[in-house]
């Protein structure tokens, strides 16, 4: 493979992370505003789960962007 090839690859994956992290987010945001405590705690995990993803995801394709000065 190409750089080119690998920066296409790299960038697709950090792509599908962040946008299954906000699935993942979004799919279980209507239940955190539920009154019973296990509809919090079912939900609250796969939420915190989700924004990890989100989060790395972003961070990776910030990093691995970056442009060094020459």
């Amino acid at each position: 493979m190409t750089e080119q090839g690998i920066r296409k690859m790299i960038n697709g994956i950090c792509i599908i992370s962040m946008l299954a992290g906000l699935f993942g987010m979004l799919f279980c945001f209507p239940f955190l505003w539920s009154g019973l405590l296990e509809d919090l705690v079912g939900a609250g995990f796969p939420f915190v789960g989700g924004s990890i993803l989100f989060g790395t995801g972003l961070i990776g394709l910030t990093i691995f962007n970056k442009q060094e000065k020459k």
